[in-house]
């Protein structure tokens, strides 16, 4: 038990808590009182976790998830959960305690696509109405204001990036390659920050979320990086991905400042 806890990072009461409601295989007894945890048991616990964290999904809804997402894992103890599509599967699957809706996804897609080109003052509500094909009365039906869009497609971002992550292995844990798959998405990183060195309700936090989300995914393609090196390697890579953007944003120095401030604000 003592090593599984030092792999997931989740307490010993955690882990019998999840064995008791059947989200673990049961582990093999080995003696009297040793039992042997495989890598099943690391790939699903860290599923759970997800599920937890990053979803809000009650451990119910994660049981009722689970036999579905991993039909064939509890034969396999060697593991092997983190493939790209059980990832892409993990991160758009619907249970319980979800509160996403066709028309909210379509927002938060419009919305992620606006962002990204144009900033988040260049954007109106009008804006992603059209380009999501949702009237405007029912905007309103899904988010209390532009501020509250914006947030949910920051908190997109780490899903997003989690994908390519995954699908391009334990190499996307170098800065370089993750600063690649962070570009698409630097302009929303950057206007949050900006908002947040601002301290506008909910965005610092929303900025640490984002910052810890990308760290959690790393430690998906490279588990033996701790904690404090995945945090390292997404500063890296965020410092690269503005470089890379200095030629072509006027603005970067001016935000990057910002971004720092808001980070070191949170630590």
């Amino acid at each position: 038990m003592s090593e599984l806890v030092g792999r997931v990072g989740v307490p010993a009461a955690t882990i019998r808590y999840y064995l008791a409601e059947g989200l673990l295989p049961p582990p093999s007894r080995v003696a009297a009182n040793r039992f042997l945890y495989d890598e099943r048991h690391v790939e699903i616990i860290r599923i759970v976790r997800l599920f937890r964290e990053r979803r809000r999904l009650p451990i119910d809804a994660i049981r009722r998830l689970l036999p579905e997402l991993l039909p064939d894992l509890l034969g396999r103890p060697e593991g092997g959960v983190f493939r790209a599509e059980m990832w892409r599967q993990l991160l758009t699957a619907r249970g319980a305690g979800s509160s996403r809706s066709p028309a909210r996804e379509r927002l938060v897609a419009a919305g992620l696509a606006a962002f990204s080109h144009h900033g988040f003052g260049e954007v109106s509500i009008d804006d992603v109405c059209r380009a999501a094909g949702i009237a405007k009365g029912s905007f309103y039906r899904s988010f209390h204001s532009k501020e509250d869009l914006f947030l949910a497609v920051a908190a997109s971002v780490p899903d997003l990036v989690g994908v390519t992550l995954v699908e391009g292995g334990a190499a996307m844990a170098e800065p370089a390659r993750l600063a690649a798959a962070l570009a698409p998405y630097l302009t929303v990183l950057l206007e949050l920050a900006s908002l947040a060195s601002q301290r506008r309700p909910g965005h610092g936090r929303a900025l640490g979320e984002l910052l810890g989300g990308l760290a959690e995914g790393l430690g998906v393609v490279a588990p033996e990086r701790s904690e404090a090196e995945r945090d390292v390697a997404v500063r890296e890579a965020i410092a690269l991905a503005l470089v890379g953007a200095a030629d072509s944003r006027a603005a970067v120095p001016t935000i990057a400042v910002a971004l720092a401030e808001a980070v070191g604000a949170l630590e």
